[in-house]
């Protein structure tokens, strides 16, 4: 039996459920796929898949979704980071809207020309929604292919040739897909549950290397995040008790998002930028905070001030009661709001 076949044999009775697969492969949404594709980077499948339901239940075709504003669709998008994304995909539905009148193109070296459509999604796309003899190279895909070769720490390219040389000619998204699922559920980074693999018996490494496997469980030394301080002001008028929220600049951590005002995030804490207008209404019962909260590439740690003003604040923003503006937080500003 080919390794083709040994693999989608497997995807055929073991894949699994995800609301943006349809289980009638003749009738596949390419603008599901694009939405979840988008969701996958960088985000974990259990992570997204809420989020997907929601957004599709909101956005279920891409005019609807060109038609929103991006205020909404950053709405139903708070929660999963990564902003950008969100953006990028509001401006991607306008294109394809203006552009190829509704219809994703079918073309690779169009679709990377579209916002937030990269090599890996347009292949993505190309193979799972249009059946073309494409792979999508994530680090799943990569992961499995290199070991399936006992070809280790090779180029992008390198790997793909790999690919292309057992991917299915019939079922090239199955096959993608299969990759995908196999190297999330079994091919692990770490701990590989190689025994119980589908496709140990033609994985070389198994058979012949199992050192390299070995080798990736020992510990490495953690680099620590730098931590950054910065300081954030729940402002409530007394008079409706709604609070001061501003718009973050839409390039940027948390671009285009609802917050509560803020000041720069600094590494010196003892230099964190001040704000006049804020800082002279704290009182020593103003504290709330501090806020612990983690991204990427940093900690952060915010001193959270509540403070409550009789007289309009000459401010640009948006006074909105709490309630209301609470699903429209991303997660750093929802833990703010749960000082209150």
């Amino acid at each position: 039996m080919d390794t083709n076949e040994i693999i989608l044999n497997w995807y055929d009775s073991e894949k699994r459920n995800l609301p943006w697969r349809e289980p009638d492969k003749n009738k596949i949404d390419v603008y599901k796929v694009w939405i979840s594709e988008i969701m996958l980077q960088q985000t974990t499948v259990m992570a997204v898949i809420p989020y997907f339901k929601k957004f599709i239940t909101r956005f279920p075709n891409i005019n609807i979704l060109a038609e929103s504003d991006i205020e909404e669709v950053l709405t139903y998008w708070a929660g999963l980071g990564y902003y950008s994304r969100a953006r990028n995909l509001h401006e991607c539905s306008k294109q394809i809207i203006e552009k190829f009148n509704g219809v994703f193109p079918r073309e690779e070296e169009i679709l990377i020309k579209l916002p937030g459509i990269g090599d890996y999604t347009a292949s993505a796309i190309c193979a799972i929604a249009y059946n073309q003899h494409k792979v999508a190279l994530d680090v799943n895909v990569k992961r499995v292919i290199s070991r399936i070769n006992n070809k280790h720490n090779l180029c992008n390219i390198s790997i793909k040739k790999l690919a292309i040389n057992i991917l299915s000619e019939d079922r090239p998204g199955d096959f993608n897909e299969a990759i995908m699922d196999i190297g999330s559920k079994y091919c692990k980074s770490k701990f590989p549950k190689c025994s119980i693999c589908p496709i140990n018996k033609i994985c070389k490494t198994f058979k012949y290397n199992k050192n390299a496997l070995i080798e990736i469980n020992k510990k490495k030394p953690i680099k620590e995040k730098i931590i950054k301080y910065g300081n954030c002001y729940l402002i409530k008028r007394k008079d409706d008790n709604k609070f001061l929220f501003i718009r973050r600049p839409s390039k940027g951590l948390l671009g285009g998002m609802l917050s509560f005002p803020s000041s720069l995030w600094v590494i010196d804490k003892k230099n964190i930028p001040t704000s006049k207008l804020f800082d002279d209404l704290i009182t020593n019962d103003s504290i709330k905070g501090p806020i612990h909260h983690t991204f990427s590439h940093f900690n952060l740690i915010l001193n959270v001030y509540n403070i409550k003003i009789i007289d309009r604040i000459d401010i640009e923003g948006e006074w909105i009661d709490l309630n209301k503006a609470k699903g429209q937080l991303p997660s750093l500003m929802k833990k703010v709001a749960n000082l209150v």
